[in-house]
This record gives C-alpha cells, structure tokens and sequence, in this order.
C-alpha cells in the first residue's frame, strides 16, 4: 500500500472516531457533565488504540525518522480535520468558538494523541522488536557466524 495511503487512513481515522463521538453527543443530547466525561474518555482511549496500533505497525517496519514524520503528518492532518469538518457531524458550525479556543483544543488534542504514539514507540523500542534493533540483531548473528581470523604476534 502507498506510504501517503496509509497516513491519509490514520487521519480518516481521527476524524471518524471524532465525529462519532460528536454526533453520539449531539443525537442523544448528551449535556451533563459526567456523560460528556465517560464519552471522552472512550473518544480518548479510541484514538489511543488507533494511533498505538499504527505506530506499533510502523516502527516494526520503518526507522524512526518516518514513522515520526508519517504518524506525525497524519496526527497533524487528523485533528485539523476534527476542528475543522467534525464540528458539522455535531450539528454545529466548525469556526464558532474563538481563535484562542481553537489553538487550545489544537495543542491539546494533538499532544494527548502524540503522548500516545510515543508510548507506543518505546514499548516496541523495549521490545527489541523496532526497525533497528532487529536490524542490530541481524548483524550480531552474521558477524558471529563468520569466521574470524587469529592474531598473530
């Protein structure tokens, strides 16, 4: 699959996991305070399942420079698509709140996301199972099979 595929597919992602949790709010008419929690708190750990799992998939696969770039783009591409298109699937118009709220709920929302991927990271990093470690591995196997020449002297 194309490498911009697959960032455009973790954005969809985002944003679809967005606006499910807004139309949920808006069609059932979810207002009190401890409801809204409870839906954030599964809209946070859905999107922490998501973003995990693709950067776990990617560090597997890819040294850190592009699975920080590409986890990092479609992280960017996703919660601007949640502050700019999800607004509507909530029956609400996207720019309605002020520009400090936006920069706000920006830096939030794509920190938390972020915090999320870099823990994934480091597990598959402990794991031995990244990109460079394996490749590591690979080497110490080789160079312990070759033959290695006696010193003389």
């Amino acid at each position: 699959m194309n490498r911009w595929v697959r960032v455009g597919l973790l954005a969809l992602g985002i944003l679809l996991v967005n606006m499910a949790s807004r139309f949920i709010t808006w069609k059932f008419k979810i207002v009190d305070e401890s409801q809204l929690t409870k839906l954030d708190a599964v809209l946070i750990g859905l999107l922490a399942v998501l973003v995990m799992g693709a950067t776990a998939w990617w560090a597997v696969r890819y040294p850190f420079p592009r699975v920080f770039g590409d986890v990092g783009l479609a992280v960017l591409l996703g919660v601007l698509l949640c502050l700019t298109v999800a607004p509507i699937a909530g029956g609400q118009h996207p720019f309605t709140e002020s520009f400090g709220t936006l920069v706000a709920e920006f830096v939030l929302f794509t920190g938390i996301i972020a915090i999320f991927g870099f823990l994934a990271f480091g597990a598959v990093v402990m794991l031995g199972k990244d990109w460079k470690s394996r490749s590591l591995r690979r080497y110490q196997q080789n160079y312990a099979k070759r033959p290695h020449r006696t010193v003389r002297g």
